[in-house]
């Protein structure tokens, strides 16, 4: 069941991966499953985005990076 949660997350990088991050608790991120960016619709001025499919010590979750913005989102959890 996947569940849409769209909310600002805090991660840890490293070697410029995410490997960590905390939303109601630590997720340690065991696998990338994929990763991709998304441009947007460019002409409603929507920001680019850098997707990760991830899987964690207990889910699988998709988080995205703005980077015009600097913020992490926990968009997706799937048990």
């Amino acid at each position: 069941m996947s569940k849409c949660i769209n909310k600002p997350i805090q991660v840890v990088m490293e070697n410029n991966f995410p490997t960590r991050f905390h939303f109601h608790g630590n997720y340690l991120i065991q696998h990338i499953l994929e990763h991709w960016r998304e441009v947007g619709q460019w002409w409603l001025d929507e920001p680019e985005r850098f997707v990760f499919r991830v899987s964690t010590d207990c889910c699988w979750c998709e988080l995205h990076y703005a980077p015009q913005i600097n913020q992490w989102i926990l968009y997706r959890i799937e048990d």
